[in-house]
């Protein structure tokens, strides 16, 4: 079984200037917990997840000069970490808030590796292309299914 057997077809998609509100809107709407963000031809460039904005609404790292200036003077200096989250917290758009890059999988790709990677990544869903363009979404909830079938 490939990639392409178990998908949904139906993806719910953002720009990358996608406003927040809108996104979250979205999300509600269709019952979602993520959405890809895609350029205009397709190409999924991230993704934003229910735990995005939760990172914008409740500010878990809010920023401040003296985290900052620890930060910096730390050995440990995990200052993408903290980039990522200044971002996250000040974010406007889903380019702003999106964690990139989204994990994809092509289209062919056998279901077995699929599940290993969400497994292992600890992820909820992951975008299958075809030829590098959005074709289609495997979430959690498609293996369930497999396991109802007896598949």
């Amino acid at each position: 079984m490939q990639a392409k057997d178990v998908m949904g077809r139906q993806v719910i998609t953002v720009l990358i200037d996608t406003p927040v509100k809108d996104i979250a809107a979205l999300m509600l709407r269709h019952n979602v917990s993520g959405l890809p963000v895609v350029n205009d031809v397709g190409t999924v460039l991230g993704v934003v997840s229910e735990y995005d904005l939760m990172h914008k609404e409740l500010q878990p790292n809010e920023p401040n000069v003296w985290k900052a200036c620890l930060l910096f003077l730390s050995a440990d200096n995990h200052t993408q970490s903290y980039e990522d989250s200044l971002r996250k917290c000040m974010a406007n758009t889903a380019g702003d808030l999106m964690t990139s890059p989204a994990i994809t999988v092509d289209e062919k790709d056998p279901l077995e590796a699929v599940g290993n990677l969400m497994f292992e990544k600890k992820i909820k869903r992951v975008f299958v292309t075809k030829n590098g363009k959005l074709v289609g979404v495997i979430s959690r909830s498609a293996f369930t299914r497999l396991l109802l079938e007896g598949k």
